[in-house]
């Protein structure tokens, strides 16, 4: 990563955020150790993670760790109790949880760490540890996190957080995208409920027979296929996935934009054919699609392990729309394997912790056995590593089957640039030109192109 680009990206979020306020830190956690006591480490010290001697084990040392799990309802509790069940096992540590809403959280992030005083542990998700990484404040996971760690890792998910031959990050908690199918219209149109399309081709025409339902009972239109194309960043990640499988990208093997390719081409033919035919709606985004998916008004949508729980309660039936639910791996397209993409929760480690033993000891367990069966079934998360993922635990139901199975064949995100989600809404914009105002594909590519690599500095 350019350091210019480090200083220019945080510049503009010193000027961006200077009224915003540093995220709380949120009230300690104690140790179940009652004899454990600990004082706060200053950070922003000179020391560097590789520079760190071991840490004494009659030290009682206190660690930071900024998340934005604390900040949540939903994940406040199981958060506190992993944090609590990894002092009690190491009662020489102890961890300061620092709990930033998630829509500050990358900039607040980026502003302490290039100031020197960013946690020890940082969570992170794709599109953040690339600008965590190009700004500097994260360390090398090499040498740090063990190698029986690291090499449990899927290998597509450690590919993901390694730049420039470093590890950034490791895997927490991936969401793959897979397929979710509404049974119910299967049945009206004469498909089996019970058999998912294993290739593009085979979706596309189930896909046409559930539109040629025309309307439901209300009048409302239904939908064969949902692909996000309205205008937010979510909508370009996702459109990666569907490159791949027509055999397109977003980088080329040189690592640079290259979008005015023939696979990508084909994607967006397809996508903007689908449009057309009114198998597939325009211009909208995953939140509304979720809304047409749970009120029956969509056949298949592409969306992550997190959809489930959005349909449940847009359907307003909770779990019992279970049974309305398919779901499946991503058909096969030209490449002729599953090909998506997936987000993810990480973990990483700054590059001015004074403690980076004890952060890798806190990351190894929070993504060990242990902490991540009770995570699953507080909150049905995947795991990023082998072993975990492979558990009957992690595996209790044909949804957890496929999301694991879909884990297998994703790709990272292709970002490998701080200014991914910009690029990202150019992606969008440039379908919102092509589905919503029919302008010529190849000139709207070329012209994205453009404008990404501008942005990017190429």
């Amino acid at each position: 990563m350019k350091k210019l680009l480090s200083i220019i990206l945080l510049a503009a979020l010193m000027g961006s955020m200077v009224l915003t306020g540093c995220g709380k830190k949120s009230e300690e956690i104690a140790s179940t150790d009652k004899g454990t006591t600990g004082t706060k480490t200053e950070t922003g010290t000179e020391d560097k993670a590789g520079d760190t001697k071991a840490e004494d084990e009659n030290e009682i040392i206190t660690i930071t760790m900024s998340n934005w799990l604390e900040a949540e309802e939903a994940t406040s509790e199981i958060f506190k109790e992993l944090l609590a069940d990894f002092m009690a096992a190491n009662p020489n540590i102890k961890v300061e949880s620092v709990a930033i809403p998630f829509n500050q959280y990358k900039d607040q992030v980026l502003i302490a760490g290039t100031s020197g005083n960013a946690a020890d542990v940082i969570m992170g998700n794709s599109q953040m540890i690339v600008a965590f990484y190009g700004a500097g404040v994260l360390a090398d996971l090499k040498g740090v996190v063990s190698q029986e760690v690291l090499d449990d890792i899927y290998p597509n998910y450690l590919a993901g957080t390694t730049f420039e031959g470093k590890i950034a990050a490791i895997s927490w908690a991936p969401h793959p995208l897979a397929l979710y199918y509404n049974k119910d219209l299967m049945k009206k149109a004469g498909l089996d409920p019970e058999k998912a399309p294993a290739t593009w081709d085979e979706m596309t025409e189930m896909a046409k027979k559930i539109a040629a339902l025309g309307k439901d009972e209300a009048g409302n239109t239904i939908y064969g296929l949902g692909l996000p194309t309205g205008k937010v960043a979510h909508s370009g990640s996702v459109a990666n996935g569907v490159f791949y499988s027509f055999g397109g990208h977003f980088l080329g093997g040189d690592g640079k934009v290259d979008l005015s390719n023939e696979g990508t081409v084909n994607a967006l033919k397809y996508m903007k054919q689908m449009v057309d035919e009114k198998v597939m709606p325009g211009g909208l985004e995953i939140k509304d699609l979720r809304g047409l998916f749970a009120t029956g008004q969509i056949g298949f949508i592409i969306d992550g392990d997190m959809g489930r729980n959005a349909y449940r309660a847009s359907s307003g039936k909770g779990e019992a729309f279970d049974a309305s639910m398919g779901y499946a791996i991503i058909p096969t397209g030209v490449t002729g394997r599953s090909e998506t993409v997936y987000t993810e929760h990480e973990l990483a480690i700054s590059s001015t912790s004074s403690h980076p033993e004890a952060a890798a000891k806190l990351i190894e367990y929070l993504t060990g056995k242990d902490a991540m069966l009770k995570y699953h079934k507080s909150n049905a998360v995947l795991s990023g590593r082998k072993s975990v993922a492979a558990l009957p635990e992690m595996n209790e139901d044909n949804f957890m089957e496929v999301f694991n199975k879909q884990a297998e064949t994703a790709s990272p995100l292709p970002a490998t640039n701080p200014l991914f989600d910009n690029a990202m809404n150019e992606v969008t914009k440039a379908m919102e030109r092509i589905m919503v105002n029919n302008e010529d594909i190849t000139e709207v590519l070329e012209d994205t192109e453009t404008t990404i690599k501008n942005m990017y500095g190429e």
